[in-house]
């Protein structure tokens, strides 16, 4: 059976603690806690049921918390921090097959688990780094899943932003090109170098599109359409091609002028060029008229 990732809440009081938690003291998680009151819990906790706890362990049952219905398989430092935060629901993943003890079926769950399509990017850092910790190392990790080493190691940092910058991946807000491997700064230097990040890239972005705009004229000069000239006076000139750009981008014809027609050419400044314009040109046409 494939392990379900979908996260979901429940009530803090109906998990308990893994009594096969290495960490036997899990320490002061005040800072977690603040945290949590704060910007809420954003990486959901992974359990199992207490009955696929037990199915291989039917020992411990007098080791887990009265009443609990499931137990933590990553996460007790969060579990502590939510209770302590007063949180009325966590979120939580539930994957009966993390709580095994056959190392074939764990193998399975943690690579469906890493390789399941709609993780969000912490959600898929957490996964990696249950792979992680299953394997022994991130080489072999990566060997077993077929990525790199530094993808993943690009991946895990993730689970070490600040709360605020997790916050803000998760909902939208950040970028996840400009937070990864932000483990190796202090957290209040975090936020300034993701900030800083996301400035030069969206310099780039700015310069790429005034590159764009600059190489096509935009708006209504970018087209000329050509008034009807069937009525004109006179017969018809043939157009002449003006190379407006050195070089034309592909599959882009020539705009054509028509300066053998003055009536044609007139009509269609007219329609073109502002009324203050116009005046400059009739007033550059008389003089130049004076002077031939």
């Amino acid at each position: 059976m494939t392990p379900v990732f979908e996260a979901t809440q429940i009530p803090p009081s109906d998990i308990s603690f893994n009594p096969d938690n290495p960490r036997e003291e899990l320490g002061d998680v005040s800072d977690l806690t603040e945290s949590f009151q704060e910007v809420g819990q954003i990486v959901a906790l992974t359990i199992a049921t207490v009955d696929a706890y037990l199915t291989n362990r039917p020992d411990r049952r007098g080791d887990l918390e009265e009443g609990a219905k499931f137990v933590v398989i990553d996460g007790n430092r969060r579990l502590k921090a939510a209770r302590e935060a007063s949180l009325p629901t966590v979120k939580v993943m539930l994957a009966d097959e993390f709580a095994a003890t056959d190392e074939s079926l764990l193998e399975a769950a943690f690579i469906a688990n890493a390789k399941r399509e709609g993780l969000s990017e912490l959600e898929e850092a957490q996964a990696l780094d249950k792979l992680v910790k299953f394997y022994g190392s991130q080489h072999k990790a990566a060997k077993r899943l077929g990525i790199s080493q530094p993808l993943i190691s690009q991946k895990i940092s993730l689970l070490s932003l600040t709360p605020e910058l997790q916050a803000d991946l998760e909902a939208g807000r950040r970028n996840v090109s400009h937070l990864r491997n932000l483990a190796k700064h202090p957290p209040a230097e975090q936020r300034k170098e993701a900030d800083r990040r996301a400035r030069l890239d969206a310099e780039k972005k700015s310069r790429r599109t005034k590159r764009s705009s600059s190489a096509a004229p935009e708006g209504d000069n970018s087209v000329i359409i050509l008034p009807d000239v069937s009525s004109h006076a006179g017969p018809p000139q043939p157009p002449v091609s003006v190379p407006v750009q050195a070089a034309e981008p592909a599959g882009r014809q020539p705009v054509l002028f028509p300066y053998g027609d003055g009536k044609f050419a007139a009509q269609l400044l007219m329609r073109k060029m502002p009324a203050d314009q116009l005046d400059v040109l009739t007033d550059l046409l008389n003089e130049h008229r004076k002077s031939v």
